[in-house]
């Protein structure tokens, strides 16, 4: 049985743009579609959650009804060449209660790069052809084909952003691990890469199994077991060192990670240094 027109999703247009003149589009007031645009190549600026952003080759764009949209295009002439570099993008216009419920349910970027996804390529190209046609039953057929297009869109799109997670992870590791013996705090980790406290938190724990405070702690304290076993420095000296602005603290933590104070463990365990 044919689905009630009220559960479909509808595909208004389907194109591929390609353009050698400047070209702008404002909708300052908000869509009242879904737009999505990949860019193919060249580049151009959009708004992007208030801003103006560089869109690059792979840059998927979707905006929902009432958002915003502003695109500026400015095809550039080729170096050494009275050419003009084309800008080219798939483009896609769509409304229906199915998309309102997949949107509402999801948490998708305005933008993301993607890439050139063989399959999102694909499916795109196919829904341009299936519009062109003049047919029975092509309202189904194009309802199946964006159905099909968004969900892929949106399992691509969370496979990047588990990678850039984990590229974030890393990222936050390195700085954690340059500079332990610093009086760093969450906020100038979280800065480092540019996102929010409770981001990086999520990021990091998703990789690495423990919070940021936690391996920063750990990385103190290897830093600090060197010292202990293999320096005659003093220890106040060592918390000091190691980040640890509280001697009492650098203690305790001390203790519960290696199984004595660091004093004790100094004469159990430390290097014999000889004295003149």
């Amino acid at each position: 049985m044919t689905k009630s027109v009220l559960h479909q999703s509808c595909v208004i247009y389907a194109n591929y743009f390609t353009h050698t003149k400047p070209h702008a589009v404002k909708y300052k007031d908000g869509l009242n579609f879904y737009l999505f645009r990949l860019q193919a190549e060249g580049t151009c600026r959009a708004l992007v959650k208030g801003k103006y952003e560089t869109i690059i080759p792979g840059d998927l764009l979707i905006y929902s009804p009432e958002e915003p949209y502003e695109l500026d295009v400015h095809p550039r002439r080729a170096p050494d060449a009275d050419t003009v570099q084309p800008v080219g993008d798939f483009f896609l216009i769509g409304k229906g209660e199915w998309l309102d419920s997949w949107w509402r349910n999801k948490d998708l970027p305005t933008r993301t790069n993607i890439g050139f996804d063989d399959t999102v390529i694909t499916l795109w190209k196919h829904i341009i052809r299936e519009k062109q046609k003049v047919m029975q039953n092509q309202e189904e057929i194009m309802d199946y084909l964006l159905r099909t297009l968004c969900l892929t869109l949106e399992q691509v799109i969370q496979i990047k952003q588990r990678t850039k997670g984990a590229d974030t992870a890393y990222k936050l590791k390195l700085f954690i691990e340059n500079h332990a013996s610093e009086p760093i705090n969450l906020e100038q980790i979280s800065a480092s890469v540019g996102l929010s406290v409770s981001r990086c938190s999520f990021l990091f724990k998703a990789a690495f199994g423990q919070s940021l405070f936690a391996y920063c702690i750990d990385v103190r304290l290897k830093l600090s077991q060197q010292q202990v076993l293999y320096s005659n420095l003093a220890l106040e000296q060592i918390a000091e060192n190691t980040g640890f602005q509280n001697y009492p603290h650098f203690c305790r933590a001390f203790r519960d990670r290696f199984g004595h104070p660091p004093g004790e463990y100094r004469r159990k365990f430390g290097f014999r240094f000889n004295h003149d």
